[in-house]
């Protein structure tokens, strides 16, 4: 089975997100393969790019259930990729659409941010857990989506972020059910489809600053520490808040 499904719909390009069983955990096969989804629909006219989960819920974020098994180099490589990926969606040269329900967390959310357009179900919940264990992962493109202080409220909170305080701050462009999804894709395409495909990718490139370099190099210097391992450990083993 494909942890990710890639469907071609004219100028639209849905990928889902195919590991229900892990709650679509991040691990590197999944983020190598948007990576390379990503890399084709910048070969093949891709205008917008959908992005969303099989199962009960969107994202769940960063995979560890392999973390005992892992050399902390492999680990290291694992948070790369993500970074990569996130960085992939959030300067691709199209547009992109994050349809979320049940949960993001972590990296999940980090996901959903590096979205351009982000609609959520009412039942969708949001939390950024990663600096709880030294983790700094995209703390730019949520400053800049939501706003710096409103970013240092949500990152390291103890519980998730509801739907219509999702909206409110700006994080979700959209709060509709998935029954709604469908005619609300469409419109977003329409919006995309009204300028020509060069001038597109120009407004985008112009709406968001490169910060690429500085988010990785942020992301490694907090993974690298040789206390990676146990600080995550200890972070899984803690009792829900």
């Amino acid at each position: 089975m494909s942890v990710l499904i890639v469907r071609q719909e004219g100028p639209l390009k849905r990928l889902i997100l195919n590991r229900p069983d892990k709650r679509n955990a991040l691990n590197l096969e999944l983020a190598c393969a948007v990576l390379d989804a990503i890399e084709q629909a910048q070969q093949d006219s891709t205008r917008l790019l959908v992005l969303q989960g099989e199962g009960p819920v969107f994202c769940a974020g960063f995979d560890f259930s392999g973390l005992s098994r892992i050399s902390e180099a492999d680990l290291l490589l694992q948070f790369v990729r993500i970074e990569q990926m996130l960085q992939a969606v959030a300067h691709a040269p199209f547009d992109t659409l994050a349809l979320a329900h049940g949960a993001a967390i972590g990296a999940g959310a980090d996901l959903l941010v590096a979205c351009r357009h982000r609609i959520g179900s009412s039942d969708l919940g949001a939390r950024f857990p990663g600096a709880r264990f030294g983790l700094i992962l995209g703390s730019r493109r949520l400053a800049e989506c939501v706003g710096p202080d409103v970013a240092q409220g949500l990152i390291g909170a103890a519980s998730k972020t509801g739907a219509q305080r999702l909206l409110e701050t700006g994080l979700l462009t959209d709060l509709c059910e998935p029954a709604h999804w469908p005619a609300r894709e469409q419109q977003v395409l329409a919006q995309v489809m009204a300028l020509p495909e060069a001038t597109r990718a120009q407004v985008l490139h112009a709406l968001r600053p490169d910060t690429r370099a500085q988010d990785m190099a942020d992301l490694v210097a907090s993974a690298s520490p040789p206390d990676i391992k146990q600080r995550i450990a200890a972070y899984l083993q803690a009792p829900p808040a």
